[in-house]
């Protein structure tokens, strides 16, 4: 736990109340967001709040989830708060969150001194800043027992594709909501950035075995020259995403990441996680084709002769000759290395592709559905 205060002025007599807000954030990113703003906030407040002094905590979690994956955020919250004595709690999680259909920055409850500020909802740039606006706000609106005169849109701390809706959940205030095809897409960015796709590449270290392989024959064999030379920039173009697709898909597909809906209310939910698991494997599996084209094109460049490839391909050759001879040698070793993935433990392949707590959830879910297995197997013995 760290805890911040600003420094009193010199020659001067504090008399004002302190007030002691309280991050707590989930295992990795969050908790390295919350421990950034935490030096800012109390500063921050102060001019946001005057009349008191402004005091910042952090913890890290964990901390629990319901029987749906969720956390419960009062529930949690007043726990944390009575244990750190802390006078507001503010949980930073890196799960999003849903009013009904309406994916949430943030909400909060004055009664019980708790908010939550859902990272993924904070889009994939310019985290720290939008962390400390939106904690500002939290406390602004209700969860310091301050006046809400100064409301986000005129101090200009968010602007759209983000508004205030009522709440209609027991214990919840007001809810600061994503909307529109926008807020969607910025959602869906926060979730793939909270997931950290580049972990995915040493994760795959069987696969790009594989896949230097095929890249290796695709150097060494002379037709694989011509063959690029022919197709030209934009054929290679497509082979190389269609490459990336194919093993996109088949680390989905044999390590079993696609969720199936288990009611239809959670239909659109399953779809948004769906969506986020399919770019942050794409996007990993971009960052395993770069590397391999770069090892593919130093290798070209090494082993075959200028000399040599001018003969085979009938003129003379520069770099984007070599270029087109590693981009097809990539693609091609990225085709076998989605076989070679096969040999990668579906355990390795979440931990890359999912951030802690979507980890924590989707477990949570695998054990609910062999309970239900083992449930049926009794009831039909």
């Amino acid at each position: 736990m760290t805890s911040t205060v600003p420094p009193p002025q010199e020659g001067s007599v504090q008399h004002t109340p302190t007030r002691t807000v309280g991050l707590l954030a989930d295992p990795g990113l969050p908790t390295k967001l919350a421990e950034q703003v935490a030096d800012d906030l109390p500063d921050l407040l102060a001019r946001h709040l005057p009349g008191r002094t402004w005091r910042v905590e952090t913890a890290e979690g964990p901390v629990g989830l319901d029987a749906e994956g969720l956390m419960p955020m009062l529930r949690t919250g007043c726990e944390r708060q009575r244990r750190h004595g802390w006078d507001v709690v503010v949980i930073v999680t890196d799960l999003p969150r849903r009013a009904g259909t309406e994916p949430l920055v943030s909400d909060f409850g004055s009664d019980d001194g708790v908010g939550l500020v859902s990272v993924p909802a904070l889009g994939a740039i310019a985290l720290r800043r939008r962390l400390r606006a939106a904690v500002v706000d939290l406390l602004e609106h209700g969860l310091a027992e301050s006046s809400p005169e100064a409301t986000p849109a005129r101090r200009g701390l968010f602007a759209p594709p983000i508004c205030r809706v009522a709440s209609q959940h027991e214990g919840i205030d007001s809810h600061l909501a994503l909307r529109g095809t926008r807020g969607r897409l910025r959602l869906l960015a926060g979730m793939v950035r909270s997931n950290r796709p580049w972990r995915l590449v040493p994760s795959l270290s069987t696969a790009l075995a594989a896949a230097a392989a095929g890249a290796a024959f695709g150097i060494f064999y002379s037709n694989i020259w011509g063959l690029a030379n022919a197709a030209g920039p934009w054929r290679l173009a497509l082979i190389g995403v269609l490459a990336v697709a194919a093993m996109s898909t088949w680390l989905i597909a044999d390590n079993k990441l696609w969720e199936h809906p288990r009611s239809r209310r959670l239909r659109r939910e399953v779809h948004l996680y769906n969506a986020a698991t399919t770019s942050t494997i794409v996007l990993g599996v971009v960052c395993c084709y770069a590397l391999l084209l770069a090892l593919a094109g130093s290798a070209a460049a090494v082993v075959i002769p200028p000399s040599s490839l001018a003969e085979t391909l009938g003129h003379p050759v520069g770099p984007t000759a070599y270029l087109a001879v590693a981009s097809m040698a990539t693609s091609m070793g990225i085709v076998a290395g989605a076989v070679g993935s096969g040999l990668t433990a579906p355990e390795d392949v979440r931990a890359a592709a999912y951030s802690t707590r979507e980890q924590q959830r989707r477990a949570r879910l695998d054990q609910e559905d062999e309970s239900a297995a083992r449930s049926e197997e009794d009831a039909s013995s």
